[in-house]
């Protein structure tokens, strides 16, 4: 993406998603970043834990990190509400609030199958794809997924990336819980 658009991926992507969208507390975390005064409002990754059972405070906001740059597969640091606009830009077909951030066939081409996952399931082009939804899980815990035909967008976003919550469990609550007609 840098080649091609000739700027850094954090800038590419302010300029071409985030900010267009409106996306404000969405960027991708590079060692030095400043953060832009949000440190005080992100919390912890909690990673194991300890002998009492409780769970111990790995990872902390503004720490190390373990790669230096911001890069597409890790670093990117968003609320529920910016993560949630960004999956109704792909519930919409790649536009949400009246701005157009992907062609509609572009959505498809990254919704549709492109490498088959042993055991069932799929990936597109940055998304896991599994019986008509789609959705992206984060290195910290998070977890989201569009259901398309249901209209239907799921976000579980958690700082647990090693002893992370059942989210198929979640997903089937969720759908136990919506009365088809």
């Amino acid at each position: 993406m840098e080649i091609a658009s000739g700027q850094l991926l954090e800038d590419y992507l302010r300029a071409a998603v985030y900010e267009p969208l409106g996306m404000v507390d969405s960027y991708n975390y590079r060692d030095g970043h400043e953060l832009d005064g949000k440190l005080h409002r992100m919390g912890p990754a909690y990673y194991r834990r300890g002998s009492d059972g409780e769970w111990e405070p790995g990872g902390t906001p503004g720490g190390p990190v373990a790669y230096p740059f911001a890069r597409g597969s890790g670093g990117m640091i968003s609320t529920v509400w910016d993560y949630a606009i960004f999956a109704q830009t792909f519930l919409n077909g790649g536009i949400y609030d009246g701005i157009r951030i992907l062609e509609a066939e572009t959505v498809t081409l990254m919704t549709s199958p492109k490498i088959q996952i042993p055991g069932g399931g799929s990936y597109g082009f940055g998304w896991r794809l599994s019986n008509g939804t789609y959705g992206h899980s984060g290195s910290d815990g998070t977890d989201a997924w569009i259901d398309p035909e249901r209209e239907i967008i799921g976000l579980v976003f958690t700082q647990t990336p090693r002893g992370r919550p059942s989210i198929d469990r979640f997903r089937q609550l969720v759908n136990l819980a919506i009365e088809e007609p």
